[in-house]
């Protein structure tokens, strides 16, 4: 039975919201029905299928089929639709990173670590409180600080990378993915036992770097622990002039090579933040933590710079990231020193394989 004015023929599109509103309140049926005979006479005045007005003396009719309607036979056959081009293989159009990163290159774009937008930090303050040396810390002993920090926060940042991804069931970074040890279109070598230059997937020199590094910090001769006993008294500027053998830790009791070895580590640890940002930033960004490396990373470059533990040539692959952060006042503008190269090892930790200087 349907409510008093009702017109039964009207379909549920021909009427407008105000009057369900209506009906759901409980609206007089006089009122209705004066609604009622409104549409109805809207609805004469509407043109037909050949653009005619109906006529207002007869009922509206549903029969006229001069065009297509939701229920017709025309409009229930699909819509004619070119065909697609074929799917490519999920392998296929997967291309590797260190592929899209040299298409990357070649189109000149510029990555997306490298925009200011993207350029944050996950604190706010002074870096160079982290950086600066204490006064009453000998400059060598600083030294050793900072690579044992500078090594546990990288080896955080690569866990991220070394976690199961979910959809391939393997690390974010392995050797399908990155083949080789690149950044942008750096390729790092590793040196073999006899002394050659060779390309090793990235997860494997990554984790060679961490043993490495790992080893000369537990190097009792590079780094010594054991034999500690007290802080020695910090010589001031006049008697390290006078010294003619004087090096960096020496009054702290590092070995004369000390220094050369912790400048190659650090440089080694820049090709691993290097590898990180160039082939893995986007998943540093899926998991919203792009901010954590870049906390990290400038605390590294800082330290790096400040104390010349790398050179120019080092940080090319970064360069244009840490030209944003100078930009900005976050790191220090510094005099550019005559670049030099930097000193190599002749021997790994233990002997054995090595990276390249």
């Amino acid at each position: 039975m349907f409510p008093l004015g009702w017109d039964p023929r009207l379909r549920p599109e021909d009427i407008t919201e105000q009057e369900l509103t209506l009906l759901s309140f409980g609206m007089s049926a006089k009122s209705h029905a004066d609604i009622m005979r409104a549409r109805r006479r809207a609805f004469a005045q509407r043109p037909n299928g050949n653009g005619q007005p109906r006529n207002p003396g007869q009922p509206p009719s549903r029969t006229n089929t001069a065009s297509p309607t939701a229920y017709s036979p025309s409009a229930l056959a699909p819509p004619s639709i070119p065909a697609a081009p074929a799917s490519p293989s999920l392998t296929h159009s997967m291309a590797t990173n260190d592929q899209a990163m040299q298409r990357n290159a070649n189109t000149n774009r510029i990555p997306l670590f490298f925009r200011e937008e993207h350029s944050g930090f996950i604190v706010k303050g002074n870096f160079m409180t982290l950086a600066a040396k204490p006064h009453l810390i000998e400059e060598g002993e600083w030294m050793a600080h900072q690579i044992v920090e500078q090594n546990r926060l990288l080896s955080g940042m690569v866990k991220t990378v070394q976690s199961e991804d979910r959809s391939t069931g393997r690390p974010v970074c392995n050797e399908t993915a990155c083949p080789t040890m690149a950044a942008g279109t750096t390729t790092y070598t590793w040196i073999d036992v006899n002394r050659n230059p060779i390309n090793l997937p990235a997860v494997t020199y990554i984790k060679h770097i961490q043993t490495w590094v790992t080893g000369k910090i537990q190097d009792q001769s590079l780094f010594p622990t054991d034999s500690f006993a007290s802080a020695p008294p910090l010589p001031n500027a006049a008697q390290l002039a006078s010294d003619p053998a004087s090096y960096l830790g020496k009054t702290s009791g590092f070995p004369q090579r000390y220094e050369i070895e912790i400048k190659n580590m650090y440089k080694q640890m820049f090709r691993c933040y290097a590898h990180l940002y160039w082939q893995h930033w986007l998943f540093f960004w899926d998991t919203s933590s792009h901010r954590d490396l870049n906390t990290c990373f400038v605390h590294f470059v800082n330290v790096g710079r400040i104390y010349g533990l790398f050179n120019d040539k080092d940080t090319e692959p970064m360069q244009p990231l840490i030209d944003i952060w100078v930009k900005q006042g976050v790191l220090p503008k510094l005099e550019k020193a005559a670049e030099a190269g930097t000193p190599t090892t002749t021997a790994g930790s233990g002997g054995g394989a090595m990276p390249t200087a």
